[in-house]
């Protein structure tokens, strides 16, 4: 019985050797793992660069030509911008950031995110439905 409380390779020898570089060797790919994962992601080509430019102009030209109550553009951002800041990503943040899995904490978080996906679409259909009605 006395045996089997002892680690394995504490006895020294080739097994604790092989052991310790078999560690160490986990311990060089964790750390090689964690450099590439802290480095930052190469800049997009110059053509990915100048879609991307030339779709966010358009789509701003767009808009700008098609809408004409400023009124109803702020209400959207508003009502997306808002919900997104106050109720989306705190909620999001926290049940993700928990380290406790069952804790009440968590789930108002999980309730505070379910709530803002519920104001969010009623909030933008009652500013869309004010907006056909005044038409």
């Amino acid at each position: 019985p006395e045996h089997r409380h002892r680690r394995r390779g504490a006895g020294g020898g080739a097994g604790g050797a092989a052991q310790r570089e078999e560690l160490e060797h986990e311990q060089d790919l964790l750390a090689a793992a964690a450099a590439d994962a802290a480095a930052p992601p190469p800049p997009p080509s110059e053509l990915t660069f100048w879609v991307v430019t030339s779709l966010f102009l358009v789509c701003s030209v767009g808009i700008a030509l098609v809408v004409t109550d400023l009124g109803l553009v702020l209400s959207v951002v508003g009502a997306t911008g808002s919900t997104t800041v106050s109720y989306l990503l705190p909620g999001f943040c926290y049940f993700r950031l928990c380290p406790r899995k069952r804790s009440p904490m968590r789930l108002l978080a999980l309730l505070q995110l379910a709530l803002g996906c519920i104001i969010m679409p009623g909030s933008l259909a009652l500013i869309f439905a004010a907006g056909a009605g005044e038409r």
